[in-house]
């Protein structure tokens, strides 16, 4: 009886430490103001939950359609398959894993449609509602820092 206790008490304390530590995970989910760096346009980005990582999605653009009033598409995508996604819909991030010892977000990658390439990325909050988006060739130590700012 005492054996059957003691697991018990030892496998809710394991699902409640996983459950502890999901919602930690989660609090990148949502919606984040981003005002691009070279072009100085706004958008908005969702992070959702894809499987056991994260994924971010494009899903408003201050200027979607180009001059001609087209709508503008992924032009310089490496994937010829994607290259007539339409610019409000590219995915920019995948494969993004929560670290809980490191409290931050890793092992992923994020796409730059400016120039067509992808990038090693690291993510973390710096304040509140403040997600440093760390892309990086190589070693983390080389690379580019961005904010996006969350506001759902």
């Amino acid at each position: 009886m005492k054996r059957i206790l003691s697991l018990s008490f030892f496998l809710l304390c394991c699902s409640l430490g996983v459950r502890a530590a999901q919602p930690a995970a989660d609090r990148i989910l949502g919606v984040y103001e981003v005002i691009g760096e070279t072009t100085h346009e706004r958008s908005k980005v969702r992070f959702y939950a894809k499987g056991d990582t994260y994924e971010a999605r494009i899903i408003w653009l201050e200027h979607p359609n180009d001059p001609n009033g087209q709508p503008r598409l992924d032009r310089l995508n490496p994937d010829p398959a994607l290259r007539t996604t339409p610019a409000d819909q590219i995915v920019l991030i995948r494969g993004l894993r929560y670290d809980a010892d490191e409290n931050q977000w890793v092992g992923g990658t994020i796409y730059d449609p400016v120039n067509g390439k992808t990038y090693d990325l690291m993510a973390a909050f710096d304040e509140p509602n403040l997600l440093r988006i760390h892309g990086y060739v190589g070693r983390p130590v080389f690379g580019k820092n961005l904010f996006w700012k969350k506001i759902e």
